[in-house]
């Protein structure tokens, strides 16, 4: 005689859906179910078989659903994706069936609603705890990025032939643009200034790989039009993301006061004197640097005159916009650059007085590009 026996725990939950008026599906393992950002238009009772969710590392089993918070979300998406960890026969319902369903059973819709709740707490610790771990690695990257730069000011205390001073601040937690600065004998000082095409990180591994390359080719001694020429060349080579960037160089001899320059499709740098306003430069046209191979560059020259000011700058200065958006423009930076220079003679100040004009200009409205800017004072070998 056969001993009689109650229903399993598994067999009672899945008479409580009603798999007779439900779809069946079946799966293989391996294969995807959905991916998330897909429509969300119906929920899956798990008959047999188990459902990987990769981006939330996590695994859901037999007699239970998944996709609910999807099919009653606002987007009506998936959050995540859906792989089937090995062969599985599923139940599904669309969006009406478990509304109806749920009123002629409310209290398993009480017991869906508090699955969903407890996924949606657990998402959400998940994610955030990503978040802090990505947001941590980002400043990490910004710190790393940031002591690239030169940071003391001034650079060089026992040369009074002249005087520097640079800001970087980036739209996001790490940018692309970027300034150096150093001898390279004991009387010529190299300045630049670039800017990376795109912003985050794959701008700022360019724009680390553009300033080492820079800095290593000036050294070796050649002219500036042949140092961008060399590093356009070696970007160039290993450039399959085809960014690009535009650059400025300008070596200064502390001695004659004689300034050589080489542009790379990089905005136009201001000069000024004491007899002079600000005027731009009068720059030959010429391309950016990382795309095309064998550019040719120029390098021009002009002699500075005791107390005369060269400042640079990216386009996230004459660009930066208002709440109607306005743009700051060269004109509004040329007019700016003659106000400040009235009050102050010091570049520390004159700089930091021009990013203050840019953030009252822009008036709350969000920074949309990385702003950098470098000034350089030139006072000669008398002083």
């Amino acid at each position: 005689m056969s001993e009689n026996r109650g229903p399993s725990d598994s067999e009672k939950e899945a008479c409580r859906w009603p798999i007779a008026y439900m779809n069946k599906e079946v799966y293989k393992k391996g294969e995807v179910i959905f991916k998330r950002g897909d429509k969300a238009d119906k929920m899956f009772y798990i008959k047999s078989g188990s459902i990987r969710l990769p981006e939330l590392d996590k695994v859901i089993g037999s007699n239970q659903i998944i996709g609910e918070m999807g099919v009653f979300s606002i987007l009506k998406e998936r959050t995540a994706s859906a792989i089937c960890e090995d062969d599985l026969e599923v139940y599904t319902m669309d969006r009406e069936g478990i509304i109806k369903f749920f009123k002629d059973d409310p209290n398993l819709a009480i017991e869906v609603m508090q699955t969903s709740i407890q996924r949606f707490i657990e998402n959400l610790k998940r994610e955030t705890a990503e978040r802090e771990r990505i947001e941590s690695e980002l400043r990490i990257a910004r710190d790393i990025q940031t002591s690239m730069l030169p940071q003391n000011f001034p650079p060089f205390p026992d040369r009074k032939e002249f005087e520097i001073f640079a800001i970087m601040d980036p739209a996001k937690e790490v940018g692309g643009d970027f300034y150096d600065f150093f001898f390279v004998d004991k009387e010529r000082l190299f300045v630049t200034i670039g800017d990376v095409s795109g912003k985050g990180v794959p701008a700022a591994l360019f724009m680390a790989t553009t300033k080492v390359l820079l800095k290593a080719e000036a050294l070796r001694g050649f002219n500036l039009d042949e140092v961008i020429s060399r590093v356009n060349n070696l970007l160039c080579s290993e450039n399959r993301a085809c960014m690009f960037v535009t650059v400025f160089c300008m070596v200064l001899n502390t001695t004659t006061g004689e300034l050589e320059f080489s542009n790379a499709g990089h905005n136009p740098p201001l000069i000024c004197g004491e007899d002079r306003c600000f005027d731009f430069f009068s720059l030959p046209k010429s391309c950016v640097a990382g795309i095309v191979e064998d550019n040719k560059f120029i390098c021009k020259k002009i002699m500075l005159k005791p107390n005369d000011i060269v400042f640079l700058y990216t386009d996230g200065v004459t660009e930066a916009m208002d709440n109607q958006k306005r743009l700051f423009s060269e004109v509004r930076l040329k007019e700016t650059l003659e106000k400040v220079r009235s009050r102050y003679s010091r570049v520390k100040d004159i700089v930091i007085a021009v990013r203050q004009e840019i953030d009252n200009f822009a008036n709350g409205a969000p920074q949309s590009d990385d702003i950098t800017m470098v000034a350089l004072k030139f006072f000669g070998k008398g002083v």
